[in-house]
């Protein structure tokens, strides 16, 4: 694969936000409502986002069946038509399972897939780096961003392992890193080739990994409330410091509105906002409390 698609992704979702999109759920299953999907891409390409990110940790991707993962991504590219770039993720416990999704998630011609580590079992660099040759030799010709969450999945993606990645495989666009600690995230910063896309995870500290280098953010509670991580981004990118300073302590105020609940304050939000995603899988706390009154007051007053 040549890195022209690879270059045409990084001017796209630079300076912008992709939300990690919820999945719209039928209550009381792990089905996907994909009827509700088209509602939910137009509500948040309407606000200005540069792209979407489907079925990873706030998709609650990893709690699907594989046959459900492939009807979510199938909705997903189907409803955005075009009209923005689709990261589809693939990642699975078993490399067969991550092989299997990325082959068929590169038949729908996404802009990129992503794949994140298997979780639970500490693996070294060389069983990670089989892992993700694995998944981007079933789809050589569609660009894959790495996923790095080692608080949630044991496993991380290190620099040396990122560097060495970067030069080995041809489609790797970058990553997608949810560290929290920003020296890490410099540290990923500095390792990726210039021509490859870095995608900060870390909503509390979004301004400072734009400042650092990052390209642009995936967010999962941009799903529910995008209007001020695009308003972030675009006033990081444009040099206005100090917007951009007054839209990171928003953020900071509506993380808070979630509680211990994030992927069901996420949803509730969504449901209340009038896009029925559904409440979470049934395994997760969901959330009936009033919260986008409270979120909305916080926007009307930083806007």
């Amino acid at each position: 694969m040549t890195i022209e698609p690879i270059t045409t992704l990084k001017q796209t979702l630079r300076g912008g936000v992709a939300p990690a999109m919820a999945t719209p759920l039928v209550p009381g299953t792990h089905t996907v409502n994909t009827a509700v999907v088209p509602q939910l891409m137009d509500f948040l390409l309407g606000h200005g986002v540069k792209g979407l990110f489907v079925g990873g940790t706030t998709g609650e991707g990893t709690q699907l069946d594989d046959d459900q993962r492939r009807a979510l991504h199938e909705a997903a590219v189907a409803a955005a038509a075009g009209r923005a770039p689709v990261l589809l993720h693939v990642g699975a416990q078993r490399t067969e399972t991550a092989v299997a999704l990325a082959r068929h998630a590169a038949t729908l011609r996404p802009a990129a897939l992503v794949a994140m580590t298997p979780t639970f079992y500490s693996m070294s660099d060389d069983a990670l780096a089989r892992y993700f040759h694995a998944v981007a030799d079933a789809a050589p010709d569609i660009p894959l961003f790495l996923y790095d969450i080692p608080q949630f999945a044991v496993n991380g993606i290190g620099p040396a392992l990122l560097a060495r990645l970067a030069a080995e495989m041809p489609a790797l666009a970058g990553l997608k890193t949810s560290r929290v600690d920003i020296q890490i995230v410099r540290q990923l910063i500095d390792a990726l080739p210039a021509d490859r896309i870095l995608l900060a995870g870390n909503e509390s500290a979004a301004l400072a990994s734009l400042a650092l280098g990052a390209d642009g953010l995936i967010s999962g509670l941009s799903t529910a409330i995008p209007e001020p991580f695009v308003a972030l981004t675009r006033a990081a990118a444009a040099g206005q410091l100090d917007e951009a300073r007054g839209w990171q302590r928003c953020i900071n105020r509506l993380l808070a509105v979630l509680g211990g609940t994030r992927i069901g304050g996420i949803k509730a939000i969504l449901n209340q906002r009038g896009i029925p995603v559904g409440p979470p899988v049934p395994t997760l706390d969901a959330n009936d409390a009033p919260l986008w009154p409270r979120a909305a007051e916080i926007l009307e007053s930083s806007g």
